[in-house]
């Protein structure tokens, strides 16, 4: 039997077409190598973009942080992703998220992020929750703080 590819055709060729796209060169490092992919082409300013232009410009360490401090961890950052789904002051069943405890909980609602109903269940936990408005907009200004600072 053959051996599964590290890496498939659709991933090499996609990254080929950021490298010729950008001009820029990608080093993929595994156990067993290193891939490097160059350019075969610059791409001249003239020809690429004007709204890509300027954002692969900025060095990696000048990019500022990110607008919510300290950044969301996974669970935080997926409950918070499902409640914009919603909108704000909407309240959903706390039962609806997936990997949301007490202690994801604890958090959002420390930062004020979410608010809680005050009726609870046998084991504490609220009936409901539902996104505030500090919370939509620190997940806007998280949105367009990635969309104007890319990293690949």
């Amino acid at each position: 039997m053959t051996t599964k590819a590290i890496i498939k055709q659709a991933e090499l060729n996609r990254l080929a077409a950021v490298a010729k796209r950008h001009g820029m060169t990608i080093e993929i490092e595994t156990e067993q190598y290193k891939l490097r992919m160059y350019p075969s082409q610059q791409v001249s300013q003239d020809e690429e973009e004007p709204s890509s232009r300027g954002l692969l410009d900025i060095p990696y360490h000048e990019i500022p942080p990110e607008p919510v401090q300290p950044p969301l961890d996974h669970r935080e950052a997926k409950a918070m992703g499902y409640l914009m789904a919603f909108g704000a002051e909407q309240p959903i069943d706390w039962y609806t998220l997936k990997n949301f405890g007490r202690h994801t909980k604890e958090k959002l609602q420390s930062r004020g992020y979410i608010a809680v109903s005050g009726e609870t269940d046998r084991q504490g936990t609220p009936d409901q929750i539902w996104l505030t408005k500090a919370g939509q907009n620190a997940m806007r200004a998280l949105d367009a703080h990635r969309s104007k600072y890319l990293v690949l």
